[in-house]
């Protein structure tokens, strides 16, 4: 009996490995786990399976067989969960199978191995740091994991209003939410314009932001400032006022009405107001976006202000007084030693500031709807594929909501991959 086959017998029955090896309370425990799979999958697993895809008497597929009786929505999330508890057992599987592997692996070499007590002994010292961590994982796959799986789900159906369960069976469309954004010109249009305008606002209010707290960060930092506590506690007070406030605040500011039309632009113009000529900053869709940048970057600057600082305190002087032994200045000292040991040891913050204004909503959707929706248009003039989606969800429109949903997370999760993979910041982590 090789090793190789008692892996096998293990993966298709755990524990069925360990009672050819005689090792009966793991077989024991193995097929415990068999029965409570077995169980698992006739209650709940195979039923949501049976109702995932019924095709009905007009050929249409549905999830669900009878109205008011069948609800699609519960049987998609059901099924969502019997196929990560499918994952879950053969994992379980695996791990049965390697251990067998293992337990073969030494009687071939010295005749003898750990018992089930002397393994559930160096096991104890991982229960409790498991148990502390277990909630997490739950809540994490409760209230993310599975919500992302089922709207991913759903992007392939006809789910909106009024096609809600359990009156109405929800149908299975396929790719057609994915071809309407390409081959109807007046939604690919709009998709293609949106999409621009979310990574333009994407780059210009996360660099914005990066910049201006980097470099106040440098200036409050440098040893010739007076009052660094003062100017420290200054910069992180936007960030400590809630940020629907500030966009309030913001949105009256930049009215007709508000205090840059009435007391600003009279200030350096030397014009007196008129209601007439005030600038509509969130009436003009070019005024609107560059407005929505620069109050993003003044709510986000505090956050890189703070980070930034904390990485400046740990520079050594020694390399400073180094740079000017060699004849540098506070240029070359920011460029070649300065923003470095920044980027190396933040670069992965800095990548969040791009996935959170990609996925930003609040502010979008709140400032959205003080601007003017052109005639005929399909979406208002600040509106990014996240504000789109919430959007739309908000119009139980959960289908095409989706499908925004799963673009955004795509885009999102690739560049967070690729630019975590490619930063210094886990490959210096002596400098962290």
């Amino acid at each position: 009996m090789s090793q190789q086959f008692v892996f096998w017998l293990s993966m298709l029955i755990p524990g069925s490995g360990h009672l050819a090896l005689r090792r009966m309370r793991e077989a024991l425990f193995g097929f415990s786990i068999l029965a409570l799979e077995i169980l698992v999958f006739i209650q709940f697993t195979l039923p949501n399976f049976r109702l995932l895809a019924v095709e009905q008497p007009n050929g249409k597929i549905t999830i669900g067989a009878e109205r008011f009786v069948d609800d699609s929505f519960l049987i998609m999330v059901g099924s969502t969960v019997g196929a990560m508890m499918i994952l879950v057992f053969f994992a379980l599987h695996y791990a049965f199978a390697r251990d067998a592997k293992d337990v073969k692996r030494q009687i071939d070499e010295s005749g003898f191995t750990i018992t089930f007590t002397e393994k559930v002994r160096g096991l104890s010292h991982e229960i409790v740091p498991n148990l502390i961590t277990a909630p997490k994982f739950i809540l994490l796959f409760v209230f993310a994991l599975l919500p992302a799986i089922v709207s991913i789900v759903v992007a392939f159906t006809n789910f909106k209003r009024p096609v809600l369960p359990p009156a109405f069976l929800i149908e299975w469309k396929g790719f057609t939410n994915f071809e309407r954004l390409f081959t109807n010109e007046r939604t690919a249009a709009a998709f293609q314009e949106t999409l621009s305008w979310t990574l333009t606002w994407t780059f210009c209010a996360s660099a914005l932001t990066i910049v201006l707290g980097t470099v106040l960060a440098v200036v409050a930092n440098n040893k010739h400032i007076r009052g660094k506590k003062f100017f420290r506690t200054v910069y992180i007070l936007p960030w400590a006022v809630p940020a629907f406030l500030t966009i309030l605040v913001f949105q009256l500011f930049f009215s007709k009405v508000g205090g840059m039309n009435t007391m600003v632009i009279p200030f350096f113009t030397g014009n007196e107001y008129d209601v007439s000529t005030a600038i509509g900053f969130f009436l003009n869709a070019d005024y609107a976006k560059i407005t929505i940048i620069l109050i993003q970057a003044w709510l986000g600057f505090p956050y890189v202000f703070i980070l930034v600082t904390g990485v400046l305190q740990t520079i050594p002087d020694d390399l400073y007084e180094a740079s000017a032994i060699d004849g540098g200045n506070a240029w070359t000292n920011f460029f070649d030693i300065t923003l470095p040991l920044i980027l190396i040891s933040v670069a992965p913050v800095f990548i969040t500031q791009f996935t959170f204004n990609f996925n930003n909503v609040t502010i979008v959707y709140m400032l959205g709807e003080a601007t003017v929706q052109t005639v005929g248009s399909i979406y208002k003039p600040l509106d990014t594929i996240s504000s789109l989606g919430f959007r739309l969800m908000m119009d139980a429109k959960y289908n095409e909501a989706a499908v925004y949903t799963l673009i955004t997370s795509t885009v999102v999760g690739a560049v967070v991959l690729y630019s975590w993979l490619k930063a210094g910041a886990f490959k210096n982590e002596e400098v962290m």
